[in-house]
């Protein structure tokens, strides 16, 4: 078909059609741009950093680790970072003031263990939304194992994009001297039940401590005000169960203290906001003290006296020598065989007479007809 008949063709259709036609082709257009371009979906977000710091946490909590806390200073540096390399359309760990990562953290006033060496950061650039970035960099083990480190309890993340549609993300990990988040119901923002679990965290960046700093704690006590006076310490465990101390709806807080073999503490606390509930305030049991003067035990009854008659002394046993005797065969699992299959049964068919009769007569007539050949010669 040449262009000609084509055009000729095509104009022979209604405008109804052509209507149609393009509106189809429109919607689709319009489907492929809402739906298929990652760059805008990421666009409607209202919060990137938020988003990637909750995904983070929970692939942690899916592979049985504590979450990482939300630090306001590593975030301001991954932030400042972020906002540089878009502006600049820069993919580098050096700013374009020539700043490195641990200067930005230091200058937002974040001071990490080990003279403030104790931190990391990541970056990553693309065309792709909070997921796509968590995804690549679980697919690179030498970025993946920051995630997972045991050493950092806290996160920063920052995002950013260009005029391109261009995403950036900055995420910064690092450890405090005596900071020890811990999570109400792994750092739900609510809750509709005042019964709460809350995940404590430890020292694993300076196990030991230093100075005045808490290293790993191994006791730990809660409590709803940071007043501690009264409240029995109870070994460290990375779960512990809790009940908020009302049923209105608000916000609660739980504090908790920790304390290391040298005897020095931390406090840290989180809140959670107590949604509507029906579900009766169990009564509490109040912690005792322990007290002062341990109470006597009682004198102990003495026993009356028993004769013990000593046990006949056992034959003395003399293992057999040992030989590599030959186990017997052992009979194997019966499997299942299937049955040869049976001949085919050929079944006796009744005499059909009418056949029979046919063929009779047919023969008499031939037998007739050679009569009458032989009469006339």
């Amino acid at each position: 078909m040449n262009p000609h008949n084509a055009s000729r063709i095509t104009n022979h259709q209604s405008p109804i059609t052509n209507y149609k036609l393009r509106l189809t082709s429109l919607l689709l257009i319009l489907a492929t741009l809402l739906w298929l371009s990652p760059p805008q979906r990421a666009a409607l977000q209202d919060n990137p950093a938020r988003e990637f710091y909750q995904q983070v946490n929970q692939v942690r909590l899916s592979e049985g680790l504590a979450p990482l806390d939300w630090s306001t200073p590593l975030s301001q540096a991954a932030q400042r970072h972020a906002d540089d390399m878009a502006a600049n359309q820069l993919i580098d760990a050096t700013g374009s003031d020539g700043s490195t990562p641990r200067q930005r953290v230091r200058e937002a006033g974040y001071h990490a263990w080990h003279d403030g060496l104790l931190v990391s950061e990541v970056i990553w650039v693309g065309l792709g939304s909070a997921e796509h970035a968590l995804n690549w960099f679980r697919n690179a083990p030498e970025h993946w194992t920051l995630f997972v480190d045991s050493q950092y309890r806290e996160m920063g993340v920052g995002y950013a994009s260009d005029d391109g549609g261009v995403h950036y993300y900055v995420v910064n990990f690092g450890s405090r001297p005596g900071v020890l988040p811990i999570f109400i119901n792994d750092g739900a923002e609510t809750v509709d039940s005042p019964q709460v679990a809350v995940s404590l965290t430890n020292e694993e960046a300076e196990p030991l401590g230093k100075d005045n700093w808490i290293g790993r704690a191994i006791d730990v006590r809660l409590n709803d005000s940071p007043d501690f006076e009264g409240i029995p310490w109870q070994p460290w465990e990375p779960l512990l169960p809790w009940v908020l101390p009302g049923t209105e709806p608000g916000d609660y807080a739980v504090y908790a203290e920790f304390r290391d073999g040298a005897g020095r503490t931390a406090i840290s606390e989180d809140t959670i906001r107590l949604l509507e509930t029906d579900t009766p305030l169990p009564t509490p049991t109040p912690p005792q003290e322990e007290p002062d003067t341990p109470t006597p035990l009682p004198t102990p009854t003495p026993l009356p006296d028993v004769t013990v008659t000593p046990a006949p002394e056992l034959p003395t046993f003399t293992p057999a020598p040992t030989e590599s005797a030959s186990l017997p065969e052992a009979t194997p699992h019966p499997t299942w065989t299937p049955l040869p299959e049976p001949a085919p049964v050929t079944a006796s068919k009744p005499v059909d007479w009418m056949l029979w009769a046919v063929i009779l007569l047919q023969g008499i007539a031939w037998l007739l007809g050679l009569a009458l050949f032989a009469r006339r010669r």
